[in-house]
């Protein structure tokens, strides 16, 4: 029996729970309802546009800042157990290639507010982002 919970143990290997972690998934959204398509990919492949090569959640816990990035086409992202307990505000941004978006080239939900405790897993659910990706003549497209 010892031996086979030590098996077990070192099969599937121990996880370090030092906060709390966080859960989302992403869509994007084109600015404009022109655009035929009701959501556009991490790449619209529109002129003027790049693609969106991460997505970030920044949060802030007391005085204790830090993020997590992940893949835009992963449509999905989980933080380690790393956020300190406590109040935590959370923002989700685009990434490019080159650092974040221009702010003007998207709109992001607004601050989140979220209880963390160590252990459990904050869940801020389906998160949608509006995306320039035409007239970009009169305002930034995203990634250009």
């Amino acid at each position: 029996m010892a031996a086979a919970t030590g098996l077990c143990l070192f099969v599937h290997g121990c996880i370090d729970v030092n906060g709390g972690a966080v859960e989302l998934s992403w869509k994007l959204r084109p600015r404009s309802s022109e655009v035929e398509d009701k959501f556009v990919d991490c790449n619209s492949g529109l002129a003027g546009t790049n693609p969106i090569t991460r997505m970030r959640l920044n949060w802030q816990v007391g005085e204790v800042l830090g993020s997590e990035e992940w893949p835009c086409n992963d449509s999905h992202g989980v933080t380690g157990f790393e956020l300190p307990t406590g109040t935590a505000l959370l923002t989700v941004v685009p990434v490019c290639a080159g650092g974040p978006a221009l702010p003007e080239s998207y709109i992001a939900p607004s601050v989140e507010q979220r209880r963390v405790t160590t252990g459990d897993t904050v869940s801020l659910g389906a998160v949608e982002l509006i995306v320039t990706v035409d007239y970009c003549a009169s305002a930034p497209c995203i990634c250009e």
